[in-house]
């Protein structure tokens, strides 16, 4: 680190003082965010309060509202930072894809691969229960918002025929990848993650009665 001959040494020690401070802060929070997840994740929105978490997390209930509003608050940004990394996923094999097909694929991979990984975040993200539904419910709007607007795009582009709506489409791709993977993260002995990949890619591009392949 370099240091200004001309600096006032008590403006340094100021800086400094600032600096270890804004970590220390940093760290609390961090701490309160993963203490939520762990919670909200075994026993709901609803069974846990701002002191559980605060506990959890090892510091005094007052610093909980120091970064917090209230548990809800907390909650959303929990969900918020889980879509954005779930969106981070999707969008790092749905940029470079010029085969469909694959696409479909990687993309299942993806999703699937973030459920194995993140099985906290996803039973918080689709949880069944009543006080996270407004919460899901524009979780799952925003991806079904994106995945309309792909689908519109291939159709401006003419890569795939207008008989299918992109916002019924929409909706109904986001409702089948949020059951599916949390009844599977609920427990992943369930199927196998290739199988999952599998089932959902053939769904997307075949639909659920796909013609029989006679051997030949």
């Amino acid at each position: 680190m370099s240091v200004n001959p001309n600096e006032n040494p008590a403006t340094r020690q100021a800086s400094s003082r600032t600096t270890a401070g804004e970590r220390a802060r940093a760290a609390t929070r961090a701490r309160l965010l993963e203490s939520g997840k762990q919670l909200f994740a075994e026993r709901g929105l609803h069974n846990i309060t701002s002191h559980d978490i605060a506990a959890h997390a090892g510091v005094a209930a007052g610093t909980f509202y120091n970064h917090f509003a209230d548990k809800a608050a907390l909650f959303r940004e929990i969900t918020d930072e889980a879509l954005a990394e779930l969106n981070r996923s999707l969008e790092a094999v749905t940029d470079p894809i010029k085969d469909r097909r694959e696409g479909v694929r990687l993309r299942a991979a993806a999703l699937v691969g973030f459920a194995a990984e993140n099985r906290e975040l996803i039973r918080i993200l689709f949880s069944r229960e009543a006080d996270a539904t407004a919460i899901q419910s524009d979780v799952l709007q925003q991806m079904a918002s994106r995945a309309a607007a792909d689908r519109q795009r291939l159709i401006d582009e003419g890569n795939m025929p207008e008989q299918i709506d992109p916002q019924v489409f929409a909706q109904a791709l986001i409702g089948m990848w949020a059951r599916v993977v949390a009844w599977w993260a609920e427990d992943t002995s369930r199927a196998t993650r290739e199988v999952v990949i599998e089932t959902l890619t053939q769904i997307q591009l075949h639909g659920t009665h796909p013609e029989i392949q006679n051997p030949s």
